[in-house]
């Protein structure tokens, strides 16, 4: 490291009065990905952040791949849980990168934990690391260093559907690591609203009749409401001109999501299975992953 980074990185460190907060993750491996890091690692990644890595306690009742990650320098709790959620993607999308499984351990309404420096206790910041390089730490980093860098908004949607693929495959059963990686694409597909006045025109006239009914004011109530979905188009539809807007011409990807999605929704209402599920699971995981690519390169670009 050059003395440059070294003294911008203890002046980060130790301006808790300046730059008082930081945001803390926990990430989980999977078993067979070991990165060595004995001791606390601190990073500098940016002229003013810092991200400390360290062996985990977080899940003492198992020999886990665990990590707490730290990240400090803001002068906001705002901007702090900005960076924070910026870097929990930027690990999950090394992860999808390097083609290994990973999770993110939180009970909070966010993956990471905002906290003031100049109050908490237990999260400290070193000056010193020690990493071997031979574990390939620096595919973890570098993914970090290009969502952080990025000047653009990290969409929620995003995160959830990259942590939700990502931890697909640590799950125990065929059935419930298909159906996570192929609901990873449900956040990716925005539904558009029907702007067109005879839609609106119709379900109004439906809407009329139902009040006209003799039915119970409950069903009606619920009638009218599942017709207000209509005005949106349906997640179906939504994953199939999302997949042809990313990967254009793509049909064989087309036909792989929609086979999939068509199997998700037997196996989820009429507890079907397939018996090829381990290698529709590995076509869904690839197209998955072409797309989260290309939202990504839309992020960093």
């Amino acid at each position: 490291m050059s003395r440059k980074k070294e003294n911008n990185r203890i002046v980060i460190r130790d301006s808790t009065r300046r730059r008082p907060y930081g945001a803390k993750l926990t990430l989980l491996l999977e078993d067979n990905r070991k990165f060595k890091i004995d001791a606390e690692c601190s990073l500098l990644v940016s002229p003013e952040i810092i991200i400390s890595i360290k062996p985990s306690s977080a899940l003492p009742y198992l020999d886990a791949n665990c990590w707490d990650i730290c990240v400090d320098g803001f002068a906001t709790a705002g901007e702090a849980e900005l960076y924070g959620l910026k870097v929990a993607f930027g690990f999950l999308w090394g992860a999808v990168r390097s083609q290994y499984s990973a999770r993110l351990i939180y009970h909070t309404p966010l993956p990471c934990t905002v906290y003031d420096r100049n109050n908490s206790s237990g999260i400290g910041m070193s000056a010193f690391c020690t990493v071997s390089m031979e574990y390939g730490i620096k595919n973890v980093i570098e993914p970090v260093d290009e969502i952080i860098s990025s000047k653009k908004e990290l969409d929620h949607r995003l995160l959830v559907a990259v942590e939700i693929f990502t931890s697909a495959k640590l799950e125990t059963t065929e059935r419930s690591k298909f159906v996570g990686l192929i609901s990873a694409i449900e956040p990716l597909a925005f539904q558009e609203r029907y702007k067109d006045r005879e839609i609106d025109s119709l379900i109004k006239n439906f809407k009329s009749q139902i009040d006209l009914s003799s039915l119970d004011q409950p069903l009606k109530d619920s009638m009218k409401g599942r017709i207000d979905q209509l005005k949106v188009e349906s997640v179906s539809k939504a994953i199939r001109r999302m997949i042809k807007e990313k990967l254009p011409g793509d049909n064989d990807s087309l036909q792989i999501i929609e086979e999939a999605y068509g199997l998700r929704s037997k196996i989820l209402h009429e507890g079907a299975t397939d018996a090829d599920l381990q290698q529709k699971s590995q076509e869904v995981e690839s197209v998955i992953k072409k797309l989260i690519e290309k939202y990504v390169q839309d992020l960093i670009n």
